[in-house]
């Protein structure tokens, strides 16, 4: 078991070893406490869309956009709890929390998963409309349409189709088997891939979206969670895009272990190298600029040499040509120092105001940090560039954007969660973050709950009677 971890193998899964890999997958499947799912879309359509003031219309102009869109990949990572260790823990304040809620606990749980991931290739087989921009994004972080095209497995969009032959091995077979073992589901930033998900692989999607949610309350009974959700309405991290909640996960989730606070290990099955195993590389750095204390100057450089941009919303219109760096941990970095800088103001304060109360003690305030200047930032920059540890092919592929959302979510589950002697994840403390999903631009989630008032889809009625009677894999 390991809190620090220099790499996650992905299994790449296509046409030509998917029938092979079709076991192990089913196994992770069962095994799982939970699941977390990850798509990347031939396109998503506008923003307007997207932004769309009523729900009601975001949900219809997305249902719009995954009836002539396709699924190029998914991503999934079952994390499978093995065991909780309990131990003395520290009753103290974490002060690199960006957190709200106080877990206060004087003793310390360690979470321990087995991780198994796999990146499942996928090819629509009928016509579908490909964005220019989405194209670009896939490729510039390494996403290969020649291997797409040639391997990708294939499947059709909307209801089961009559005439097609069934096979016991395919991406609708998988849904099935995800549908029938009640697992609860991870995503972060949830609606849109649930609607793909829906449209893709399940059925054709309900008019309105109180029936889709209806037909949600069924089709994932142990619940949808959504970690963008924890992220900005519970956490309340600075960003919430996903790579700087699963980066800003990792340098907590060791602190807090290494300070004795509930924390999580994973455990990665020993697989022989092969071109099926993609060894995705995401050490944390050896090196940061947390422990500084730079001058005005030096801070000001410090936040020129980044893409604010990128570091805001994780994503820059100038991509791989931008002249600023995308570097996540010099992002994390940046953000660590703000709230130093904070935190010695606050102390700054007390200490005037102690002094101007009379009191001359000499106790220690913490103000003065390791100085760092130009040349010390300068020469930080050239060995943090040199020795990479970010992987960037691995990066915004379904696969490992569904280990960083399941990881993530893991640590979300060691501080907010409680453990009962149970690893069924209902019994663990979560029931606040159940079915509550993002909106962007909203002040509330959106919450999958059944309505008295709604009825289920039709087609959904017969896919669930057939998955219930028989275990229907088309």
């Amino acid at each position: 078991m390991a809190v620090r971890f220099e790499s996650i193998p992905v299994l790449d899964v296509n046409i030509n070893n998917i029938h092979h890999l079709w076991p192990s997958l089913m196994k992770a499947v069962e095994s799982a406490t939970f699941i977390a799912i990850d798509t990347e879309l031939s396109g998503i359509g506008t923003r307007k869309t997207l932004m769309a003031k009523s729900v009601e219309d975001r949900y219809k102009g997305t249902a719009e956009n995954a009836k002539s869109r396709s699924v190029v990949s998914l991503g999934l990572s079952c994390f499978q709890l093995t065991h909780v260790d309990t131990k003395s823990g520290k009753n103290t304040s974490d002060m690199s929390d960006d957190s709200s809620v106080d877990d206060g606990a004087e003793s310390c749980r360690v979470w321990n998963f087995l991780v198994q991931t796999y990146n499942i290739m996928a090819l629509c087989q009928e016509e579908y409309i490909v964005e220019p921009a989405s194209l670009r994004f896939l490729v510039e972080h390494g996403f290969d349409f020649n291997k797409q095209y040639s391997c990708g497995v294939g499947y059709y969009r909307g209801n089961d189709k009559a005439e097609s032959p069934s096979s016991n091995v395919s991406l609708r077979s998988l849904f099935t088997k995800l549908v029938r073992s009640s697992k609860p589901v991870v995503f972060h930033n949830a609606l849109t891939d649930l609607v793909y998900l829906y449209q893709n692989f399940y059925a054709n999607l309900p008019a309105t979206m109180s029936s889709f949610i209806s037909d949600l309350t069924e089709i994932f009974p142990s619940g949808v969670y959504d970690t963008k959700y924890i992220t900005d309405y519970v956490h309340r991290m600075p960003a919430s895009y996903l790579e700087y909640v699963f980066r800003k996960s990792q340098r907590d989730n060791l602190q807090r272990y290494e300070t004795d606070k509930s924390s999580v290990t994973i455990n990665i099955l020993p697989y022989p190298p092969s071109d099926t195993v993609n060894q995705c590389r995401c050490g944390l750095p050896q090196k940061t600029l947390q422990d500084t204390d730079p001058d005005p100057d030096t801070f000001q450089a410090i936040k020129d040499h980044i893409c604010q941009g990128f570091a805001g919303h994780g994503w820059c219109g100038n991509g791989n040509r931008c002249s600023k760096s995308h570097d996540i941990d010099m992002i994390l970095d940046l953000d660590q120092l703000v709230q130093t800088k904070k935190s010695r103001k606050r102390k700054r304060r007390i200490l005037n105001q102690q002094q101007e109360n009379g009191d001359n003690s000499d106790e220690k305030t913490g103000l003065v940090g390791n100085q760092f200047t130009k040349d010390q930032l300068d020469q930080f920059i050239v060995s943090r560039h040199e020795n990479r540890e970010i992987c960037k092919a691995g990066c915004h592929r379904a696969g490992f954007d569904s280990f960083m959302t399941g990881f993530s979510f893991a640590v979300y589950l060691s501080k907010y969660g409680n453990y009962n002697d149970s690893f069924c994840l209902d019994d663990c403390g979560m029931e606040a973050f159940k079915n509550n999903v993002y909106l962007s631009g909203k002040d509330m989630p959106l919450s999958i709950v059944k309505s008295a008032f709604s009825k289920n889809s039709k087609d959904h009625k017969e896919k669930i009677k057939r998955i219930s009677e028989n275990g229907d894999n088309s």
